[in-house]
Order: C-alpha cells, then structure tokens, then sequence
C-alpha cells in the first residue's frame, strides 16, 4: 500500500511521495507529517523554500513546478520515480478568490479556475505514468464546494472546489482499472497564510465551527495521509470532510 497502518508510524514504506504544492501551509504540514511514514519525499512548488521543506522532512527532494505547465510537472514526477515507486500523491496547491459574482474580474476567474481545476488535472496526468500498483492520490477540495462560496471564498472558488470533487469522483472511476485509488480532502477554514491575520474575521470563523477554532494544517494533512495509508484500503472516489462541523 502507499503508506503503512497508521498505527505503526515509525515504519516507513518503500515506495515515494509527491506533494504538488508542499512549500507552505497544509502542504508543508504534509511534508512534516509525512517524515516517519514514508520512504522518499519529492515536492512540487513554486517559490524556492527548500530549507524549509527539508528542514520538514532531511532529504526531501525539491523541484520548481508550476501546476499550469505541464512539462514542468512530468519532469517532476519523473524525477521522483527515480527514487522509488510514486505510491502517494497529494495536491493541496491552489489559490482561493473572494470577489462576488457579479464584481469579478474575468481574468482572476479564469486564473482562480484554471489552478484549481486544471491544477488537479495536469497533475493526475503527470503522475499516472509514474504511479506504482495501489497507488493513492488525494485531491484538495474544501468546504466552499458545498457552500458556493462564502466563508472565504466567493462564488468562483467554490465553483473550482466543486469541480475537483466532480473531478475526483471520474478520476476514482477512470484509474480503478490501474489499481489506483482517488479520494479527496475537503477543509473547513484553516490557519494557514491563505486566510490573512484580521482577528475580526478568525473570530467569525471560529464562532461558526462546533470545535470552537479554526483547523490546524495539520488537521488536514493527517487527513490526508490517512487516504494515503492502508487503513483507507477500500476507500476511493470520496470526499474527506475536515471542517470542524461549520456547515451545521
């Protein structure tokens, strides 16, 4: 499987994790959490943060990708099978847009869409090649796709987060044949550098879930891993819902 039974952390397995979009956020948390568990890390991202993404996790690979071009992303999972079996894959990268409906710019629309759906896109096709028997990938949506928006992303946000769910859904159906399972997370409002630090609006946020605070990064990418791991064996084509139950 792509990683071990989560209850035995300390085993490693021998195949390589990718995550597109690790430099930052629930990606780097990813990164950090996926130390212990797997044998050989390569991250896909565009600013050059690889201290940090090896202080992360000592001897991650980083390499410069950008999820709209292509090429640079077959390189990527390219380089990555040479240090193992891609067995985990997971693409948190993204962007989110707050602009109402009727006030959006085409051009942001097209970029907030394009990186988030086609982001997921060009990174399953790059990484299908490289993918080893039982390999996983998990997909980031959010609780916007069920909203339309709302919490922190406008209409057009969780018209992209909506389709990826869609997206992983077809994916779960398409690469089923290949042994490989497709599963999505969906998180709520999390503590990372994509919500700002205006305290009025963390405090509406945290008002709104039932736990009382917002989602750690690490909230997610546990979540993540779990639908990387054999404990989620029988699981594909579903949606992981992490948002502390703020859509009651």
């Amino acid at each position: 499987m792509a990683i071990s039974d989560m209850s035995d952390q300390k085993s490693k397995s021998h195949g390589s994790a990718v995550i597109v979009g690790g430099a930052r956020g629930i990606g780097l948390a990813a990164v950090r959490l996926a130390a212990s568990r797997v044998g050989s890390m390569t991250v896909l991202d565009l600013p050059q943060e690889a201290p940090q993404v090896q202080e992360a996790f000592p001897g991650a690979q980083y390499l410069r990708a950008d999820v709209l071009d292509v090429e640079s992303l077959e390189k990527g999972f390219a380089l990555a099978a040479g240090r193992g079996p891609v067995t985990s894959v997971f693409v948190p990268a993204g962007i989110t847009l707050s602009t109402p409906l009727l006030e959006v710019d085409q051009a942001d629309a097209q970029r907030c869409l394009m990186i988030n759906i086609m982001g997921s896109v060009n990174s399953i096709q790059a990484a299908t090649p490289h993918l080893a028997l039982d390999a996983s990938i998990v997909l980031c949506a959010s609780v916007a796709a069920y909203t339309g928006g709302g919490y922190l992303g406008g209409p057009i946000y969780g018209a992209s987060k909506a389709a990826v769910i869609s997206l992983t859904k077809g994916a779960a159906r398409e690469l089923a044949p290949r042994k490989i399972r497709v599963n999505c997370v969906a998180p709520g409002t999390t503590a990372t550098g994509m919500i700002g630090d205006d305290a009025a609006l963390h405090a509406t946020f945290v008002e709104r879930s039932l736990l009382g605070r917002l989602a750690d990064p690490e909230d997610i990418a546990e979540a993540a891993l779990y639908l990387w791991s054999s404990a989620s064996s029988f699981m594909t084509g579903a949606v992981l819902d992490v948002n502390g139950g703020i859509r009651l």
